[in-house]
């Protein structure tokens, strides 16, 4: 038995690199994920209507001038793109980075988003919001808890963004962070018709059950990472404000008559490797008429 040891140990050792190898491969790539969603009270404008989300991108580089993410985003040929926080990083994120991201990206299609706690985090930290100001200049449309019309052949669609509620002072639970949110639902929707078509963007999925209260279509989200690690037949371990074996990490998911759609994200700080959890860019098309 003693002569296998060193047979068993190289095939263990040579499975681990090639683990490692595809692991390390799975997370510089980017995939394209796409949902349809159909609804009754879309306006018949809209039919066809798509939109690339993109969420937690972290600061993170694309190749040479981002074309790695925006030759994909390209290619969907999207009508908006909406950003679903976090794409800078607090801590390390190069706003360079993600300038030359915003200004490829508005080559492409109208673009709106709201913050996620890190951008917030940033914020806080440096008492100034260069990033915000840079997006403004040229032409991004950041919704801080606030709300605009998107016009198409003389219809409307809401689109809403609530601010992310983890950088309030003095580091909120979350049924404090979920009573900040439901007062900033209820800001942001006033005036909204219950049979106008809203989308909602906001940074974490965690609160559905909240943004669900509300005649809200649309929910697009991110924050979880897909939930890191990802098991078959298992999902998503781990995810900030969620915790182990979330709930919400990334995919179509429904409550009454509101639909979220969770993006998987591009980047992840909270752990440096994802596992079978390719970064993801999602592509949504808008259909009229009877689900």
């Amino acid at each position: 038995m003693k002569k296998m040891k060193h047979p068993l140990m190289g095939c263990a050792a040579c499975a681990a690199g090639m683990f490692t190898a595809f692991t390390l491969w799975q997370n510089i790539r980017v995939k394209t994920t796409e949902y349809v969603l159909q609804s009754q009270d879309l306006p018949s404008a809209f039919d066809g209507f798509r939109i690339v989300l993109l969420a937690d991108i972290h600061s993170r580089r694309f190749g040479d001038k981002q074309e790695q993410l925006l030759s994909r985003v390209r290619a969907a040929k999207p009508d908006l793109i909406l950003i679903a926080g976090d794409w800078m990083d607090a801590r390390a994120g190069k706003l360079s980075t993600c300038i030359a991201q915003a200004r490829g990206l508005c080559a492409i299609a109208p673009v709106c988003g709201v913050y996620g706690n890190h951008e917030l985090r940033r914020i806080r930290k440096t008492g100034q919001d260069k990033f915000g100001a840079a997006l403004q200049k040229m032409g991004v449309q950041m919704l801080h808890t606030s709300g605009t019309r998107i016009e198409r052949g003389g219809m409307y669609l809401n689109l809403i963004g609530v601010e992310d509620p983890a950088e309030i002072p003095d580091h909120p639970k979350k049924k404090e962070m979920m009573r900040s949110v439901d007062e900033m639902m209820e800001r942001v929707m006033h005036g909204v018709l219950p049979d106008e078509f809203t989308i909602l963007i906001a940074h974490r999925p965690e609160f559905f059950h909240v943004y669900a209260k509300y005649p809200i279509d649309l929910v697009c989200a991110g924050h979880a990472h897909g939930g890191q690690i990802r098991l078959p037949g298992i999902g998503g371990l781990f995810a900030p404000g969620q915790g182990l074996l979330p709930k919400y990490t990334g995919g179509k998911y429904s409550e009454g008559q509101t639909n979220m759609i969770v993006s998987r994200g591009l980047g992840g700080r909270e752990a440096p490797i994802r596992i079978l959890n390719m970064p993801e860019i999602v592509v949504l098309t808008l259909k009229a008429g009877e689900s």
